[in-house]
């Protein structure tokens, strides 16, 4: 249920109707407007979720014009406890910040959000299924920030076509606002209302106001060039293009994406991959994160029915990385009771690969305590004779404000020129919020043993059955003489199998979490695996059984008020698969300004009796340490510039123990040969310079190379990072602008 409607047309100023505001986004509330906007200053502590009135005040102002929405902060802290250190854009916020989140639509079921840090970092993103967040959206709106001795100021400016919305017929558009503010030195939240995203309601639960309405068409086109030099292959690459995002109205939006350049400018983390399945990556492309809300569609057991990653990656035959792009196009349009839209993406062939052709259309209704939709998905692998067509029905009930049921129905169908295979999937969720910091969930799954996806989505693993049950509880109240902040437990249980009948894993977990006034905090989880087995391990041969096993680890975060930060994570563990070991991590970080960052992360880990598949029937076990070093250095020159510096090395030692044969009966028995030693080392390394020409318009200088070396024997850490380093598979100077016309 909505709270109170609060309209904004207390002033005369606010129901105006022509330009008549300046608004200069400086982080000073110094204009006249501000003086009759609509004030909101009532806030409680909801993290930890006691609340109770907050130690310092927070004053929030908002108002509109023909431009868009205005928020102006002003948050009382005496400047000996502000934390105003600064990262690049959608990184990890540690100083205090201000969240603005909002449902255009008031309906519960999407909502942006804008955050905006002390010192002018900011982050955004989108909110779906009650607390769900994304951080790969990105849009075009302005903030600036200001402080002194007893106060910092932020003041955000969201334009009216940052987001499709419900076209209304009235003056007043009714939104869904919830409005927080951070205090990185007491590691606590003050909002205006008495929720916070970790609830299981959150965007249904927030405050309603009512705002003036300006909201119209808009036209935006971005054109890039990309210039990329191959030191590797001697040869040097150009490509342009251009994308438009086109609103005829406030409620339908239209992009298209000409010869577009869909290249990471961030790298993804370096992944050593032995297991059967796949390891996933998040999407960081413009063109897919724009807009893309109503498409994002997932479940459980890691399950997603769009994964755009999929769009532009190797070709399935030939051997090169990745796949050009022709074109992409996607609509979107929102109503009072039903979304819908559509989007396509076509690979680009070459004299090998003719490239693949990626269909998806969406369809969805949401009332007040119900929501439905549809989503088909095709995708035509012209170059292996393969078509498969996705279909899901999703759905979502509230039978009351503590209860609630959301799932999905989803069938598959695969053609290929031998065969045609047809499968269904299922899952469905119940949350119950038993009181304000005590709630528990069940969730059942089921995908059929020839049900796929991943052609453009992404599922580990077919055919399977889970159950996962989940009970959390939290005290946020404690006397003002405990160091203790809060203390939370959780307690899961998770089954799965396959249409076999096998029992593949029973596991029990007990997190318990220890939160401190001073920042710092400690946890400990402990989980206990019942006997199972194993169906993937030997790619489709026989299964492996599986003892009992263990694993407990411990983190702790110290203080984050220092310029010395840091995190230490312990693991001992016992299972079959992995073997009998413990792993270390070591997590640093240092701030020379605030502007100026070092991070640093090292990984160890010792595992004796470790297991990966040779081949048929056949498991290599070895004594297994590994070693993993990240370096990030992290400098914003000034509001317009950074520099980001990327290290990363993995190298791992594998002596060989014992050959193993997978009986049928899933034993191993050993055979007489030994396995052979081996080694390997990856290296990756990226500078990054990026310059601002305005929001969502920038030039990037980016210099990055890698290269992994495996080797046949078992050699010590101090000589695998040359070899490494050395055997150079990528070396690239890359230039890219991106410029808003």
């Amino acid at each position: 249920m909505k709270k109170t409607i609060v309209a904004l047309t207390c002033s005369a100023t606010l129901i105006m109707t022509n330009n008549t505001f300046a608004i200069n986004i400086d982080g000073v509330l110094n204009e006249s407007e501000w003086q009759s906007a609509q004030v909101i200053k009532d806030f409680v502590i909801t993290s930890p979720f006691a609340l109770s009135t907050p130690e310092y005040q927070t004053e929030v102002r908002v108002f509109t014009d023909e431009k868009g929405i205005y928020f102006g902060f002003t948050n009382t802290q005496p400047k000996i406890t502000q934390l105003s250190e600064r990262v690049a854009r959608d990184g990890y916020i540690e100083a205090d910040y201000n969240k603005i989140t909002i449902d255009f639509d008031n309906t519960g079921l999407a909502a942006y959000t804008f955050s905006i840090a002390n010192g002018g970092s900011i982050n955004d993103g989108v909110i779906r299924d009650e607390n769900s967040l994304s951080l790969e959206w990105n849009g075009v709106w302005y903030a600036k920030t200001s402080s002194d001795e007893n106060h910092w100021v932020s003041e955000v400016h969201i334009p009216w076509d940052i987001a499709p919305m419900v076209s209304i017929n009235k003056k007043l558009r009714e939104i869904g606002l919830h409005v927080e503010r951070n205090v990185a030195s007491l590691s606590k939240t003050y909002s205006h209302s008495p929720i916070h995203k970790s609830k299981q309601r959150y965007l249904s639960d927030f405050s309603t106001i009512a705002i003036k309405d300006h909201a119209g068409s808009s036209l935006q086109t971005f054109g890039y060039i990309t210039t990329r030099n191959d030191r590797v292959a001697d040869k040097t690459s150009f490509d342009a293009g251009f994308d438009i995002f086109w609103k005829p109205n406030s409620h339908q939006q239209l992009s298209l994406a000409i010869n577009p350049d869909f290249g990471h400018v961030e790298s993804d983390n370096l992944v050593v991959n032995f297991s059967p399945t796949e390891t996933f990556f998040s999407e960081n492309r413009a063109f897919f994160t724009e807009n893309q809300s109503l498409f994002d569609m997932r479940g459980a057991d890691s399950l997603r029915l769009i994964h755009t990653r999929r769009i532009g990656g190797a070709p399935d035959i030939g051997d090169a990385i990745g796949a050009d792009i022709k074109g992409a196009v996607k609509f979107t349009r929102v109503g009072d009771d039903v979304n819908y839209g559509f989007f396509s993406a076509i690979e680009d062939g070459d004299s090998i690969a003719n490239g693949r052709k990626y269909y998806a259309t969406r369809a969805m209704r949401k009332t007040d305590n119900y929501n439905v939709g549809y989503l088909l998905t095709y995708t035509d692998r012209e170059d292996i004779n393969r078509n498969a067509l996705v279909q899901a029905i999703d759905y979502g009930y509230d039978f009351s404000q503590v209860l609630k049921l959301s799932g999905q129905l989803i069938h598959s169908r695969i053609e290929t020129s031998n065969t045609d295979s047809y499968d269904s999937a299922a899952w469905f969720e119940l949350e119950h919020q038993l009181s304000e910091n005590w709630e528990q969930s069940f969730k059942a799954a089921y995908y059929g043993d020839k049900f796929e996806v991943n052609d453009l989505g992404f599922l580990p693993r077919n055919d399977l059955t889970s159950y996962y049950y989940k009970n959390s509880i939290k005290n946020p109240k404690f006397n003002e003489n405990s160091m203790v902040k809060q203390h939370s437990m959780t307690f899961d249980i998770t089954h799965k199998r396959n249409h076999s009948g096998i029992e593949l894993i029973t596991k029990t977990s007990f997190n318990d979490v220890w939160s401190f006034k001073d920042t710092s905090s400690i946890q400990w989880t402990l989980t206990l695996d019942k006997a199972g087995h194993d169906d993937l391990l030997t790619r489709g041969n026989d299964v492996v059984n599986l003892d009992k096993g263990f694993d407990l680890d411990v983190l702790y975060f110290g203080q984050s008020t220092s310029k010395f930060r840091y995190h230490i994570h312990n693991t001992i563990f016992d299972r079959t698969v992995s073997g009998k070991g413990f792993s270390l991590h070591a997590h640093p970080s240092y701030r020379f300004t605030d502007n100026y960052i070092l991070t640093t992360g090292i990984w160890y880990q010792q595992s004796d009796n470790w297991l990966i598949w040779k081949n048929g029937n056949q498991l290599n076990a070895f004594d297994k340490k590994s070693l993993t070093a990240r370096v990030n250095f992290d400098a914003i020159i000034d509001d317009k510039q950074d520099v980001s510096i990327k290290f990363e090395w993995i190298a791992l030692r594998a002596k060989g123990k014992n050959v193993y044969d997978v009986a049928d009966n899933g034993n191993l028995n050993k055979q007489a040969q030994i396995a052979n030693d081996f080694s390997l080392s990856d290296v990756a390394m990226q500078i990054r310079y990026r310059y601002e020409i305005a929001p969502l318009s920038n030039v990037y200088l980016v210099y990055s190379r890698g290269g992994s070396t495996n080797i046949n024997e078992d050699k010590p850490f101090s000589s695998l990072f040359s070899p490494g380093w050395d055997k150079r598979d990528g070396d690239n100077l890359s230039l890219k602008v991106r410029y808003q016309f």
